[in-house]
């Protein structure tokens, strides 16, 4: 009796785990594989999106390997959540999409198009994760376009608002927002982040 209850839970086991890799095999098509220096060693780290365009609302995994002296990688970071899917109500495309994915200065810089504009986010690998360090925004509005820079880490927060027609600034606001714990990128929703 004790073996087949055994026998039981082993194979529930292993057809979850091989349920899970299946899934993972499902993000095939490559949207991003960069290379840069993320954690200050020297060495060219890499970030991987994959897009499961077999889902109907085309989900993507985003992964990111640190590469060891031997030139081997190691896997730091899984997330299902960090890239918007492009089709999240499964018909509709996203109103932020994934434009642009770079390595600069050891920041890993996620471009993100919105309808009239952009989202920029910056994260650093600090602290032993990956922590949102700086947002960007550049949203046109009825009359003025609205730009916010937030740098996270010293908590300086600019909001302005600027005329179409004549780049008069009509809005000028500093604040100091200062966020504890900063976010950290494998639990990062961009649409679920509020500034």
């Amino acid at each position: 009796m004790k073996l087949k209850i055994t026998a039981a839970f082993l194979l529930i086991f292993v057809s979850q785990k091989s349920f899970g890799q299946a899934s993972d095999e499902q993000y095939r098509n490559i949207v991003y594989d960069i290379k840069g220096d993320l954690n200050k060693d020297g060495l060219a780290d890499k970030v991987v999106v994959r897009e499961n365009d077999n889902d109907s609302k085309h989900p993507y995994l985003l992964e990111i390997f640190f590469k060891n002296v031997v030139g081997s990688y190691k896997k730091v970071l899984r997330s299902t959540k960090a890239v918007t899917p492009k089709f999240p109500g499964g018909g509709e495309i996203s109103d932020v999409n994934l434009e642009n994915l770079e390595i600069k200065s050891g920041l890993l810089i996620f471009t993100n198009q919105l309808i009239r504009g952009n989202y920029v986010h910056k994260f650093r690998f600090q602290n032993g994760n990956f922590e949102l360090i700086g947002f960007t925004e550049n949203n046109a509005s009825a009359g003025y376009i609205e730009y916010v820079d937030y740098n996270l880490s010293t908590g300086i927060k600019i909001n302005e608002h600027i005329d179409y027609q004549t780049d008069k600034v009509l809005m000028h606001k500093k604040s100091i927002e200062k966020l504890k714990p900063l976010p950290k990128l494998q639990d990062f929703e961009l649409l679920e982040f509020v500034y």
